[in-house]
Formats: C-alpha cells, sequence, structure tokens
C-alpha cells in the first residue's frame, strides 16, 4: 500500500476453491498486514487506538475482523516460537523434508513440555520442582538413549530356527 492510502484503510477479496471459501484481506496500519482466512472476513469492522506521531495523541482506527480474531488468538503462535527459538535441533540439511521432519520433533517435544507442566500443576508440584525445556528435553534425550526394546524371543527363536532347515 502507498503512503497516500490512510491508516485503518483495508481491501477484502474472496474467492471460492473447491467449495471453500477463502478471505484474502490487505490492512493499512503502521504498515501493511496481510491475513488470508476461512474461517472470518473484514466484516463487520471494529475500531482499535493507536498513537498518532503526527497529531501526537491517541487515534481510533477501523480494524476488519480478521485482524481483531487473529490478534485475540495469536498469543499461543507467538509463545510457540519463543519456546522453538530458543531450543531448537541444530540440524543443517539440504533436504527440504528433513527440515520439516526436525521441526515437527521440535514442536513433538515443546506440546510433551507443556503438557508435563499441566499434569504436575494439576498434582500440585510445586513449579521450582518442575523441568525447564531446556532441562526436559535433556531428560527426554538421555531417556530415548537409554530405551532398551522388550524381548522378542518369540521372533529371535523362529529366524534361528529356519536358518536350521537352509
Amino acid at each position: 500500500m502507498k503512503n497516500s492510502v490512510p491508516r485503518g484503510a483495508y481491501e477484502e477479496y474472496t474467492t471460492n476453491y473447491e467449495g471453500v471459501d477463502i478471505t484474502t484481506v490487505s490492512w493499512k496500519d503502521n504498515k501493511q498486514v496481510v491475513l488470508a482466512s476461512t474461517y472470518v472476513g473484514a466484516e463487520p469492522a471494529g475500531k482499535v487506538e493507536r498513537y498518532d506521531k503526527k497529531e501526537k495523541k491517541r487515534i481510533d482506527i477501523p480494524c476488519p475482523k480478521i485482524i481483531k480474531d487473529y490478534n485475540t488468538h495469536m498469543g499461543g503462535v507467538d509463545l510457540m516460537d519463543s519456546f522453538l527459538g530458543r531450543h531448537r535441533i541444530r540440524m543443517k540439511s539440504r533436504k527440504w523434508y528433513m527440515r520439516i521432519f526436525y521441526h515437527l520433533v521440535d514442536l513433538t517435544v515443546i506440546n510433551s513440555w507443556i503438557l508435563y507442566k499441566k499434569v504436575h500443576e494439576e498434582k500440585g508440584v510445586p513449579s521450582a520442582n518442575v523441568l525447564s525445556l531446556g532441562d526436559f528435553r535433556s531428560e527426554l534425550a538421555d531417556s530415548l538413549c537409554k530405551y532398551v526394546p522388550p524381548s522378542q524371543r518369540g521372533l529371535t527363536f523362529f529366524r534361528n530356527s529356519n536358518m536350521l532347515f537352509h
């Protein structure tokens, strides 16, 4: 959006793809913000308070519904990004699918740590006794390295007995 476009201006475009309505909204705040959704569109637009440098006071500007909903529910996404930024598997790969795999492993570990914290909180365990994310990852790695699968006696016997008949 150009500088001549006033703050709070927005445009909405909708389409239907394979029976699904998709809405994209472009909104001018300090910078252009573009969001796409299959859930909500621009209407009903509300108002948000922003500081205006020229007038040196807070003013109300129009804000599309999609932006309000995103801002209401974005806390979890920001928190997950924060955890990922601090504790990420540092494996470089040129293969795109390996990067996705390690990202999914990171997400899984963080989600399991959040569940671990929730369970300990419900049990009334003091927060000082709950592992931090870094310690949780270390304990998980240690446990996985020490894991020994249960004995497969039947399968081993069967393999050995087949060798006798050759």
